[in-house]
């Protein structure tokens, strides 16, 4: 690849992922108004993102005593590179994605389990208390969402008979798969929720308690961590909607607006339920994944498989 598009593609891909991650802090702020019944405006909403980005610009990045300052900047690094990995195979529309893998999906899943690393590095390299218990709550995260997330999700390559994300969009040109995966469709979307540490399983993460990951992470570490945070769960609603929602498919209004429509529409639907949840804890959020949500993927494989058997004939 020619060095200069590679530069153009980075620093595209870069811009598109800063306008996403303030479009992901407005829909979350209108999930959480929309949950509690508060009146906002959307200037108010609109705003916030970008005072809270100046107020975390001026703080002062304080590294705990003790402190491998090594793993700790590991973290936003790793965060941030995975991040942008995963921007490069998701598909905005016909041509316009920079990498069509014939393992997207499964590139998308195996990259999943570094950001979770990335967040517990954040939480041991800071060698404090609430920082490491952090990082053990982290790694229920990743015991939790691994397994449903990438069984719910593997509907979508039976029915398109790939792993391509682009071949998974065309193959739904007549039906949505979330119209007869249903049950895929919501175990997804609980996974995506625990995935990026969206309420109610935001507790290794939560601002408002202490032992989260970030509980010893501050300056532009912090603002790099959380900013990561927010355009995961862009790419994994864009992917909720490629894999179920038709991705770009759509009458009249150009390909790249329906993705970004779909994926807006699931962010906000995901903060509006989590918000009105009460919050979990580590024991309850695993609870829910083994005994719910695996139990529920095999029983979506196996209507995926019977549906797909009838309609081929076989």
């Amino acid at each position: 690849m020619d060095p200069g598009a590679a530069l153009v593609g980075l620093f595209g891909t870069l811009a598109v992922l800063v306008v996403a991650t303030w479009l992901a802090a407005v829909l979350d702020g209108l999930g959480r108004a929309l949950a509690v019944h508060q009146p906002v405006g959307l200037a108010a909403l609109a705003a916030a993102p970008l005072a809270r980005l100046g107020r975390l610009v001026r703080r002062a990045d304080v590294i705990p005593a003790n402190a491998d300052g090594g793993l700790l900047w590991s973290a936003p690094v790793m965060a941030v590179a995975v991040v942008l990995l995963l921007a490069g195979v998701v598909p905005l529309g016909p041509g316009l994605v920079i990498a069509d893998l014939n393992i997207g999906l499964f590139y998308v899943i195996v990259l999943l389990a570094p950001f979770v690393v990335a967040l517990m590095n954040a939480g041991w390299g800071a060698n404090a208390k609430y920082g490491v218990l952090g990082a053990f709550r982290a790694a229920g995260h990743l015991l939790a969402y691994e397994v449903p997330f990438g069984f719910a999700a593997i509907g979508a390559p039976m029915a398109a008979e790939s792993l391509s994300l682009v071949k998974i969009v065309e193959g739904q040109d007549r039906l949505w798969y979330g119209v007869w995966q249903p049950v895929g469709f919501a175990i997804y979307l609980v996974s995506a929720a625990i995935i990026t540490y969206r309420p109610p399983f935001d507790l290794p993460a939560a601002d408002d308690l202490g032992g989260g990951v970030l509980a010893d992470v501050s300056g532009p570490r912090y603002l790099l961590l959380r900013g990561s945070m927010l355009a995961l769960w862009v790419l994994v609603s864009a992917l909720g909607a490629v894999l179920f929602l038709g991705g770009w498919l759509g009458p009249l209004l150009p390909g790249p607006v329906w993705l970004v429509l779909k994926t807006a529409a699931l962010m906000l639907a995901m903060s509006w339920v989590g918000y009105r949840l009460p919050r979990l804890r580590v024991d309850q959020m695993l609870g829910l994944s083994w005994k719910v949500l695996l139990p529920g993927t095999f029983l979506h494989i196996a209507i995926t498989g019977v549906v797909i058997l009838l309609q081929t004939g076989g």
